[in-house]
């Protein structure tokens, strides 16, 4: 981590490098529904709650519906990246609607 950074920054620096190890082991195991979830969400638009918020609920979508295609490092990999997400959002890490109704 960059020692100039404030504590959110690095909190996101440190999510990217997680989401970057995921990609590569995935890519490299050619394991395509976790790839794909991942892709719909990373690399951020920006360090935005509303970004990683839809990280955060991805990825709890990959973890209830696909746990099968997750090994046992995999799944603890998520559980650090719900972790950090955690701690940027201060709430719980489950799927929020960040839609405005209408």
């Amino acid at each position: 981590m960059i020692p100039y950074l404030s504590e959110r920054e690095n909190a996101v620096e440190h999510i990217h490098t997680i989401c970057l190890r995921l990609f590569d082991s995935w890519c490299e195991n050619r394991n395509v529904i976790p790839l794909a979830y991942l892709m719909h969400c990373w690399p951020l638009i920006n360090s935005g709650p509303i970004s990683i918020r839809r990280l955060a609920d991805t990825m709890w979508e990959l973890r209830k519906f696909h746990a099968e295609t997750l090994d046992v490092d995999e799944s603890g990999v998520l559980c650090d990246l719900a972790d950090c997400i955690d701690e940027i959002l201060g709430n719980s890490f489950g799927p929020v609607s960040i839609a405005a109704n209408g």
